[in-house]
């Protein structure tokens, strides 16, 4: 879309395309009416700044938009990481301001999750058959800490980490009455969205997912999903606010099933102590 030529167009098409232009990830996610009231045009100037630069209509656009934005995504992830390290030359700086930036991602997602989403994530794994969580590359740090956090609660929870041949065993296993949980963070891996797209269509289990844009490909085959504010200042800063996402789902199960949480923590308790595995 950079090779439009907005001279060309009116005032209030010029604004409409150069709104969409400087702010695609915003425009995607908007209503025709949101934008039209934002810019202040009415939705059929809008339709016909879309028709000028060759397009069939809004929708139209927001899907070359979207693409845009996938794209931008994708290639920013590793040179956003040497910009990181370029940017910064004094070590305490920078050490506080990537803690700073992570205590912002987390108030940002706090002041806008739907804590009954979390509930009902809870109850779909207390209830499920299986559990399996999928979380490739570098993102199966999360989902081991998960698997193993919640098997203190359940224990019919695994995490899927590795590519080909674990992941495939794993999805000829999937079924109606299992919950199939999958974590991408920026770049979104291809087997963890057929894996989640397989498990909601093919098997029909419950699908969820934990996510840090509402433009992640996994939210389409999702019935419940989780998104996470992510950072924009430190490119691990997603990861943080996922243990954080865990950690309110475990709490949650917890709480749930509380007598039978209570019971397996003493009995945790009286295992360590017989086995003298802490040193007090």
């Amino acid at each position: 879309m950079n090779d439009i030529d907005l001279s060309k167009l009116s005032k209030k098409r010029r604004l409409i395309i150069q709104y969409a232009l400087d702010y695609p990830d915003k425009v995607v996610l908007m209503r025709m009416e949101e934008l039209g009231d934002k810019l202040g045009v009415n939705p059929a100037t809008i339709v016909k700044a879309c028709k000028a630069i060759g397009l069939n209509g809004f929708y139209e656009l927001k899907e070359l938009l979207k693409d845009e934005v996938q794209l931008t995504r994708v290639d920013s992830i590793f040179s956003g990481m040497i910009k990181e390290v370029r940017a910064h030359t004094n070590p305490q700086k920078v050490a506080q301001d990537a803690i700073l930036g992570d205590i912002m991602m987390l108030q940002k997602t706090y002041d806008t999750i739907d804590f009954e989403v979390i509930e009902k994530i809870a109850n779909a794994i207390i209830t499920s058959k299986q559990t399996y969580i999928i979380g490739l590359g570098h993102i199966g740090l999360v989902a081991n800490y998960m698997e193993r956090i919640c098997r203190s609660a359940v224990p019919q929870i695994h995490a899927s980490t590795e590519y080909h041949g674990e992941l495939f065993l794993n999805m000829a296993h999937f079924s109606k009455d299992d919950v199939v949980l999958a974590i991408c963070l920026d770049k979104c891996q291809n087997q963890t969205i057929k894996a989640l797209k397989c498990a909601r269509l093919e098997k029909k289990s419950t699908t969820i997912s934990i996510v840090d844009s509402d433009l992640s490909p996994l939210i389409e085959y999702s019935d419940l999903h989780i998104t996470i504010n992510s950072s924009n200042s430190f490119y691990f800063g997603s990861m943080v606010g996922a243990y954080c996402i865990v950690n309110a789902i475990f709490y949650s199960i917890a709480n749930i099933l509380k007598p039978e949480t209570v019971s397996r923590f003493k009995f945790f308790r009286a295992m360590s102590e017989k086995d003298n595995v802490y040193k007090i």
